[in-house]
């Protein structure tokens, strides 16, 4: 029975052999998900870190990089090192559980479901605010030549999510907002204007204001913060938020993509 509404998932379906790929496409299609395709190990990549799929499945013979490659590659980005791959070929032994090489078509359908089923609700709700980020990343790079100032750009930025719902602050290397867009307006109850008088201190709520400040020179040098977070909203109520944050998206602007977590319930359905 095809599965439909929330356990549908994004797979990249990747092969050289244009048959095989509509094989497996027509294969997992049926099973009621949505695809990507990739010709090939370089594009299969590109496909994977643009769209942070729920799944992977790919020809172990591949142009340009091949199956192996490919899966140690993903395993390898923070981003996407939860992303299972399931890689098709003959006479291999496995990665691991979250990594099997299969033989057959009714035994790649047994992964996918059994990848797929194992999904939980903290991986889609991170998976969620990462592609919103990942949204924001490719509008930074198309925006990057074009905006005369890093005002403009974080205004860009800020915009650059097809998520509207997800919250999205841009910093600067102070903390202090730059940009925001109207939906953390809605959950903060601050204006536009309001929140580009604050800085990031300003909006936590106040328990977790000094753990915060050590927090973010993590996050500048490391790059990163997923997790949860307080906010303190206009009102004075402390609102409890899931948060994945990326440091430097172009020089100088940090983005924080956020989200309740029973938005992020209604937006995985």
């Amino acid at each position: 029975m095809a599965q439909t509404g929330p356990r549908s998932a994004l797979v990249v379906v990747a092969a050289g052999n244009p048959h095989k790929r509509a094989r497996w496409v027509e294969l997992i299609e049926r099973q009621g998900h949505r695809i990507l395709e990739a010709v090939d190990g370089d594009h299969a990549l590109a496909t994977a870190t643009r769209h942070l799929p729920d799944l992977m499945v790919a020809d172990v013979v591949l142009p340009k990089l091949d199956g192996l490659q490919l899966a140690a590659r993903v395993a390898s980005n923070p981003d996407m090192r939860d992303i299972p791959t399931i890689l098709v070929g003959s006479d291999l032994e496995s990665y691991d559980d979250a990594r099997p090489i299969v033989a057959s078509d009714d035994e790649l359908l047994r992964h996918v479901d059994r990848l797929i089923a194992r999904r939980t609700t903290h991986m889609e709700n991170l998976r969620t605010l990462r592609r919103a980020l990942a949204d924001i990343r490719a509008t930074a790079q198309d925006v990057r030549d074009d905006a005369a100032t890093l005002s403009d750009r974080a205004r860009h930025i800020a915009k650059g999510t097809d998520a509207t719902m997800i919250s999205v602050l841009v910093a600067d290397d102070s903390a202090r907002f730059v940009e925001a867009n109207s939906a953390i307006c809605a959950l903060s109850g601050y204006s536009r204007e309001e929140l580009l008088a604050m800085s990031i201190w300003d909006l936590s709520a106040e328990e977790v204001v000094d753990r915060g400040r050590r927090a973010w020179k993590r996050f500048l040098r490391d790059g990163r913060f997923e997790g949860s977070f307080r906010i303190r909203r206009s009102t004075g109520e402390n609102v409890t938020i899931r948060c994945s944050s990326a440091a430097n998206v172009v020089p100088g602007l940090h983005v924080s993509t956020m989200a309740p977590p029973r938005l992020l319930h209604v937006l995985r359905t």
